[in-house]
């Protein structure tokens, strides 16, 4: 695609409380080499340097987690021109996510309870026009987990944005065991437990090493 800006893979990771027991910068390697396949230059969001080859921008964070997460990305947003996907760190790209950029900002929908958007994958076409969702959202003050989604679904409703629902089931979606492929959507999200098997499943349906 000759004259697209080249998009940059944005994860987060600022350790807090752990939740699941795993080791993030593990995840985040795996990630790394999901995006060098692919050509897509990967930088983890945090407050403090990833171990090498993981590219790193630091920011001061708040030590909250729901706030961290979001005013992380607000801060990589707004000094970051052009095409940013922000996908979890326990996330793995499976294929060129360039077409996937629709208007403003195109956010992933599934059949969630908590909240229909999971922001395990959110296509940003350009860093600075896409910031001011996230500091609405975080104005909403969300301290409890799963808040940020919530906050920043409501935020980007508002924000008067030319934006794109699209399937969690083609771009975010998560295999059921280590065997499924999922599908192969363009990012797959190992949520929750699941993590515990992604780089099995990353060896056996891209032929990536751990």
């Amino acid at each position: 695609m000759e004259g697209v800006d080249p998009v940059i893979v944005a994860s987060f990771f600022a350790p807090r409380f752990e939740k699941w027991g795993c080791d993030y910068d593990a995840l985040l390697m795996m990630l790394d080499a999901s995006c060098r396949r692919l050509g897509l230059r990967h930088v983890v969001i945090s407050d403090r340097n990833r171990p090498a080859p993981l590219e790193t921008t630091r920011f001061d964070l708040p030590e909250n987690l729901m706030l961290a997460l979001l005013d992380g990305q607000r801060q990589f947003l707004a000094v970051t021109p052009g095409p940013v996907l922000l996908v979890g760190a326990d996330c793995l790209v499976t294929r060129d996510p360039r077409p996937y950029f629709v208007g403003d900002l195109a956010v992933t929908i599934g059949p969630f309870s908590d909240c229909p958007m999971n922001t395990g994958t959110i296509f940003c076409a350009d860093g600075p026009t896409c910031a001011p969702v996230w500091q609405a959202a975080l104005d909403r003050r969300p301290l409890e987990w799963g808040d940020d989604q919530r906050a920043l679904y409501a935020a980007l409703k508002t924000s008067g944005l030319d934006y794109c629902e699209l399937p969690c089931e083609a771009h975010n979606w998560a295999p059921d065991h280590v065997g499924d492929h999922a599908g192969m959507p363009t990012v797959v999200h190992f949520r929750g437990r699941r993590k515990t098997f992604m780089a099995e499943w990353a060896r056996r349906h891209m032929g990536l090493a751990a």
